[in-house]
């Protein structure tokens, strides 16, 4: 393998101004050594080193590998196959244990290793009681040695060293030399130094970039072998990577993890709550005394009476189960020693009603009572009431004490067939008939255009069923405008995490991770993110709801037991932690996604130099 450059130049543009940093250069390395470029600061050398590991581009000129000019399309194939990188500041990763840092950039370039080979690397370097701490418990010279066994076990043919004996002494900076010494028997290794004196120890092909000297030629025999950019190298499973930033941005989890819970605790709370209040409510609208009544009354009010025909028309329907004229009980007054308010209903035996006390009519002139009646006048099962009307009383015989819960108000309920003739006699009315039905819905659909027909039932159920529609429809308000806030917040987490690992973004990039693929890494953290904030998000609700319910805080608050229920969406109640949990791992993604595209305006040159 033959490293060459030919007539190279680079320069940087600052508003109109041209500065060339590097002028026609040429050069061609050999097949193995130590090839040191010298020079003092700004001559070129961290600038020539980035062209030759396709950091930077030229901007005229050749870089060439075994003849073939260097693809920048496929820059990084060259960077995983060729190039190993020792940087002056070391570019470990933090969130990584010694030997996870070691293993990561081989795992970039799809190399193959044996633990043997690291340990007998890292004995080498004697670093290996240092494998499982943190680059944040190293010294310098310990990071150094890091870094240099980091690119051994990639075993390029190219290994650049940018100043790396900068920030040691000199006993570190010679036993660092003697390495790549070392290292060079079998490999290309360019070392960049200030330090000419210490080079000049190791190595007698010096690239001087303060001289004038513009052409370079360390190798004098052309056998190149074939240039292989078409040898794709599978990236090995990253996934220890993603744990180690998952925990290493704990801190950051929480805190996106607390400013989700409050909105998605609110959430449950809300859809558990509305759930089960709508169940509640079906629940008692199965025990509605109305439930099958229905009310018939004609739209011809020139004939507002019901005729002998009509009614035997309707009786032959066979949808319709019982039917009597309407008994108007508003034409009179009840009273229980005093005049009471009580609005009557009428109905027929069914399993509808809902009995707190006592049972269904057996005598004449039994009638039964809601609990609100009983609550507000104090009657009870066996007293007497009297209806008066046209001065006439009755006497009417309370048999039971009813439930009606969705007919509010105080209620008597009367079947006609328990009535005296009399008294149905002076309240009956012919111009509504009251029908009995269990197929009431199709009963209500058949007559609605020829009468009038109402089912107070019906009408209850679609009333409340709008205000249930409406409320789910706040519910899904509050969570649309909650989570888009959330994922703002989300949102700039990411981008600051992303911020903060710039420096290991640009390092796997530099060591031939392809943008594309640490764009997905980047999104696949963000969904592990999204995925955790969920589980744990939900676990806190269903926590919540269980203390509800064992304290029984719906009943003692809303006078309502079992009022927070999750809804059944597709196989159990906890489809919607489920659903939740898919929407937080989707959003986070798409977020990590957008925010990824970051990493494209990154410049690793600069990154890569920072300390």
């Amino acid at each position: 393998m033959v490293l060459q450059l030919e007539h190279v130049t680079k320069f940087y543009t600052y508003d109109k101004n041209k500065q060339i940093i590097i002028n026609d250069f040429t050069v061609k390395f050999p097949k193995i050594g130590m090839v040191a470029i010298i020079g003092k600061s700004g001559s070129g050398k961290s600038t020539l080193l980035n062209l030759i590991a396709g950091i930077e581009k030229t901007c005229s000129g050749k870089v060439l590998i075994d003849g073939y000019e260097l693809d920048y399309r496929q820059i990084s194939e060259y960077q995983s196959n060729y190039i190993s990188y020792v940087y002056q500041f070391y570019n470990l990763v933090e969130s990584l244990t010694v030997q996870e840092n070691i293993v990561l950039l081989a795992k970039i370039k799809g190399k193959s290793f044996s633990l043997d080979k690291l340990y007998q690397f890292s004995d080498k370097l004697e670093i290996t009681p240092l494998l499982k701490k943190f680059p944040r418990e190293l010294s310098g010279g310990q990071k150094q040695r890091v870094s240099l066994v980091r690119a051994f076990l990639c075993n390029t043919p190219i290994l650049l060293a940018d100043e790396p004996t900068g920030a040691l002494n000199d006993q570190m900076a010679n036993e660092v030399m003697k390495l790549l010494k070392w290292y060079s028997k079998k490999h290309l290794v360019i070392i960049i130094s200030h330090n000419f004196n210490l080079v000049s120890k190791y190595t007698k092909m010096i690239i001087d970039l303060d001289s004038r000297q513009n052409i370079y030629d360390f190798h004098h025999q052309i056998d190149y072998h074939k240039y292989f950019f078409n040898i794709t190298k599978k990236v090995s499973n990253l996934n220890f990577y993603l744990k180690r930033q998952i925990i290493y941005q704990r801190n950051k989890i929480i805190m996106m993890l607390c400013s989700q819970i409050f909105a998605v605790c609110t959430f449950v709370l809300l859809i558990s709550g509305i759930n089960g209040g709508w169940e509640y409510l079906k629940s008692n609208f199965n025990s509605d005394p109305l439930k099958e009544i229905i009310e018939i009354s004609k739209k011809d009010y020139d004939q507002i009476f019901f005729s002998d025909e009509q009614i035997n028309e309707l009786k032959k329907d066979k949808l319709i189960d019982q039917l009597s004229y309407k008994l108007d009980f508003n034409l009179g007054s009840f009273n229980n020693d005093k005049e009471i308010d009580l609005t009557s209903y009428q109905v027929y035996k069914s399993n509808n009603i809902d009995f707190v006390e006592g049972s269904y009519p057996d005598y004449e002139n039994e009638i039964m009572i809601n609990q609100d009646a009983f609550k507000k006048y104090n009657i009870k099962v066996n007293d007497k009431l009297d209806f008066i009307i046209d001065k006439q009383k009755f006497s009417l015989t309370i048999c039971a004490i009813i439930n009606d819960n969705v007919n509010n108000g105080t209620n008597v309920y009367v079947d006609s067939n328990y009535l005296n003739k009399n008294l149905q006699e002076k309240v009956i009315s012919k111009a509504s008939v009251i029908v009995k039905s269990k197929n009431y819905q199709q009963v209500l659909k058949k007559y609605d255009q020829d009468y009038f027909v109402i089912n107070l039932h019906n009408e209850y159920f679609n009333s409340y069923r709008t205000l249930i529609d409406m409320a789910i429809m706040v519910a899904i308000c509050f969570l649309i405008i909650s989570f888009g806030i959330s994922l703002i917040l989300i949102s700039i987490i990411l981008k600051t995490i992303l911020i903060e690992r710039k420096k290991d973004v640009c390092l796997m990039l530099s060591n031939g991770l392809l943008l594309n693929k640490a764009k997905r890494l980047f999104a696949k953290e963000a969904a592990l993110i999204g995925m955790i904030i969920g589980i744990i998000a939900m676990f806190i609700s269903q926590f919540l709801l269980m203390m509800i319910d064992i304290f029984k805080i719906s009943d003692l608050v809303f006078k309502i037991p079992d009022l927070f229920v999750l809804p059944k969406l597709f196989l159990s109640k906890y489809d919607l932690y489920f659903v939740m949990i898919l929407i937080y791992i989707g959003a986070c993604f798409l977020v990590g996604i957008i925010t990824s595209f970051q990493i494209s305006k990154m410049d690793m040159s600069v990154l890569l130099k920072e300390d």
